[in-house]
């Protein structure tokens, strides 16, 4: 289209899903003869922003996280200085499933509506809003899905983008990502729930096993920087976003989602924070019904689960290297099953991969 001159896209991906749907997108600018710009905003460093006469079309792709946008991107949005130019657009990742020959679409929540009205507060015109169904990569929850369900979702997502993006190009404003609002403003509570809580919780649930060699990949590569060195071992705080790039990337399999060590989290936290609430009601003669109570108490639950599970995630941090320990943690984790496939496209050689054994090269 005249009105732009070069197309700007920022991204935020965990295992590549969001990364290649900026790559086709930004192909198909290029076909139009535009200056293209794809850029990782890993850590929100390094920024490049476009100059108002290059007259942009600026992009936003990323992953959906709890039925939110992921969290780093809310931030980067939260801080985009307004009037580089008049209209933008969003596209995130979901996760995407197959039953045998019908795709399975994932959720959005509010991944597309509260970046959408947060740069509509700084007076951006959205004219785009797609919903891409690539491979789920929520490995603690399943396993990685198989090589020939992945080629296939790639194939279709491919077309929807593209065509996705030369509508936008050619000037058309795209809404089909809203045609899921129903459901999506349905579960819009279980978004808060996530934000406000529990990505906190799943923070704490990642362990490195016996295998791990400090080689220092997941620490290089964490998008927020949420990973460091705690007694020679990788540590997991609290700004973790449960991006999957570690998990995935890790060329030992050395890291994993520890269910049973969550679990044991679980039931410490809600016996500790029932036990302090019901004396909280007898000390002060509190009468539970009460409406600020209610909200009180979630407040101190939200605020008492993360400092307990942060505490308990410190303690184990340590007496994980004990080999009894160890083996504990990892036969009761999931990931460890040796069937557990991991997910991930490599950027570098454009092959996406889903693999059952250690590999030694990304």
């Amino acid at each position: 289209m005249d009105n732009w001159k070069s197309l700007y896209i920022y991204f935020i991906s965990g295992t590549g899903n969001a990364r290649i749907s900026s790559e086709w997108i930004a192909e198909e600018a290029r076909k139009r003869g535009l200056k293209t710009v794809v850029q990782q905003i890993d850590r929100l460093e390094n920024i490049v922003m476009p100059s108002a006469d290059e007259k942009p079309l600026i992009g936003f792709a990323f992953p959906t996280h709890g039925f939110n946008a992921a969290p780093i991107m809310l931030r980067f949005v939260a801080s985009f200085p307004p009037g580089l130019c008049k209209e933008v657009f969003l596209l995130n990742t979901r996760a995407g499933m197959k039953l045998y020959k019908l795709f399975m679409p994932g959720l959005s929540g509010v991944a597309l509506l509260l970046p959408a009205f947060i740069l509509r507060l700084k007076k951006y015109k959205c004219i785009g809003f797609r919903s891409v169904d690539l491979p789920s990569n929520w490995i603690p929850l399943h396993p990685g899905l198989r090589i020939k369900v992945i080629e296939s979702i790639f194939i279709r997502c491919e077309k929807i983008v593209r065509n996705f993006a030369n509508k936008i190009l050619s000037g058309e404003k795209v809404y089909s990502g809203l045609f899921s609002l129903p459901v999506d403003l349905i579960i819009s509570p279980v978004a808060f729930g996530y934000y406000v809580a529990g990505r906190y919780f799943l923070s704490k649930t990642f362990v490195a096993n016996y295998k791990c060699n400090n080689c220092g990949l997941c620490i290089k590569e964490c998008p927020t920087s949420s990973i460091k060195l705690v007694g020679g071992r990788p540590y997991w705080k609290l700004s973790c976003e449960s991006c999957m790039r570690c998990l995935n990337h890790c060329p030992k399999r050395a890291i994993e989602a520890a269910h049973g060590m969550a679990v044991v989290f679980w039931i410490i936290f809600t016996t500790v924070n029932t036990q302090i609430i019901l004396l909280l009601i007898n000390v002060l003669n509190i009468q539970p019904k009460v409406w600020w109570w209610r909200i009180t108490a979630d407040i101190l639950s939200i605020g008492g689960m993360i400092l307990i599970v942060t505490l308990l995630y410190r303690i184990m941090h340590y007496i994980i290297g004990l080999k009894p320990v160890n083996y504990l943690v990892r036969f009761t984790s999931l990931t460890a099953l040796p069937f557990w496939r991991r997910y991930t496209y490599l950027k570098n050689n454009k092959k996406y991969i889903c693999y059952n054994k250690e590999v030694t090269t990304f």
